[in-house]
């Protein structure tokens, strides 16, 4: 299922980043898991290639999504924190990489 555009009121902002994978990474691992940075969120989810959002758990200062079962070739990822108080979601930058299994 895909997700549509975010309605107004998302912001792109610096509270919430992919850190991992780095912009056009290149995964050779049959499972990756990403890390989040976010300040002050209460759920962080991600949406992979413009599918479905899914939660992350929160470990160690960061959150964390384990991603597995998919294909070699180019995918995106986008992290976003859920609703604060005043209904504003707040997404991160656009993060593009490669994946090549053998």
């Amino acid at each position: 299922m895909r997700h549509t555009q975010e309605p107004k009121g998302t912001v792109v902002a610096a509270e919430i980043a992919v850190e991992y994978p780095r912009e056009r990474e290149l995964v050779t691992s049959s499972g990756y898991t990403f890390r989040i940075a976010a300040r002050v969120a209460s759920r962080v989810e991600v949406a992979i290639d413009d599918c479905t959002w899914q939660p992350c758990r929160q470990t160690n200062g960061y959150w964390w999504y384990d991603w597995s079962g998919y294909a070699s070739g180019k995918h995106q990822v986008i992290a976003r924190i859920q609703p604060q108080n005043d209904g504003q979601k707040s997404t991160s930058q656009t993060c593009r990489f490669r994946v090549e299994l053998s």
